[in-house]
């Protein structure tokens, strides 16, 4: 999957549960994330996506704290990315 992450496109948006997200690839060493702005008043998040020692790739909130809203971003741009391909 990881050239899943070797987009072209440094920001894209879809809409997801009727919310625009907004997404903004940061270029962080060794690491995939993305900065995640929301058309409703949601505060944005940075979701990282990460190895873990018991699963193999996880998506994190940077700051931590936001971590089960990161897992549920993190699918939605792993789904919009795979059905862009």
């Amino acid at each position: 999957m990881p050239e899943l992450f070797k987009q072209k496109d440094q920001t894209f948006s879809f809409e997801s549960h009727n919310v625009t997200l907004t997404c903004e690839r940061l270029d962080l060493p060794k690491y995939v994330a993305f900065r995640v702005s929301f058309s409703s008043e949601r505060e944005p998040i940075v979701v990282a996506r990460s190895k873990g020692m018991d699963r193999p790739f996880f998506w994190t909130s940077i700051p931590e704290g936001r971590q089960k809203e990161a897992e549920g971003v993190g699918k939605l741009i792993e789904d919009y990315l795979l059905d862009k391909e």
